[in-house]
């Protein structure tokens, strides 16, 4: 049921948990999560996904997040933050498949970042700007992706954190 003047999020965190490296568990995000006021905090595997109902706007719980976090764990954390109905016009008019990905980007892009990559033939990798975030189709898998995470970030001077199809699936089912 929705409450007035609350809305769901999707809180992404880059670059945790790989490797044994930069290492939070998701008991430990929650906990900090439901600390700062959120509720209905729920995560999905250990990459760094959680969903949350707050009456704060994304400019608020960005900066609190990241602060937050920060003083939890020792060290920075790269934060995407998107509202329920932004993860829902990611998640529904693309075609899907195991070869789709989302790279969620930290802000909106200058058009002329976008015109410079639109001029560039990344065949057979195809990609789509929708808002924020650029869906990835990878016909031969990630491992022989010419639009690497890497180069969009280089290209877009922009941060990006990349999901599966998998998991933006399933942080659609937490969110509804």
């Amino acid at each position: 049921m929705a409450v007035a003047g609350v809305d769901r999020f999707v809180l992404l965190l880059r670059g945790i948990n790989v490797s044994g490296h930069r290492h939070v568990p998701m008991a430990d995000l929650r906990r900090v999560l439901t600390y700062l006021g959120l509720s209905d905090v729920q995560t999905y595997i250990q990459s760094g996904n959680a969903v949350f109902s707050s009456d704060r706007g994304e400019t608020e719980l960005l900066p609190l997040i990241f602060t937050a976090l920060d003083a939890e764990f020792g060290f920075p954390i790269a934060l995407t933050l998107r509202t329920a109905a932004e993860w829902q016009a990611i998640s529904s008019p693309y075609p899907a498949g195991k070869h789709t990905h989302v790279a969620f980007l930290s802000h909106t892009l200058e058009p002329e970042r976008v015109a410079a990559l639109q001029a560039q033939d990344f065949a057979p990798d195809l990609w789509t700007l929708i808002g924020r975030d650029l869906h990835l189709h990878y016909p031969n898998g990630t491992q022989a992706a010419r639009l690497t995470h890497a180069l969009i970030e280089r290209r877009l001077n922009a941060s990006a954190t990349v999901r599966n199809w998998q998991t933006v699936n399933a942080l659609t089912a937490l969110i509804e």
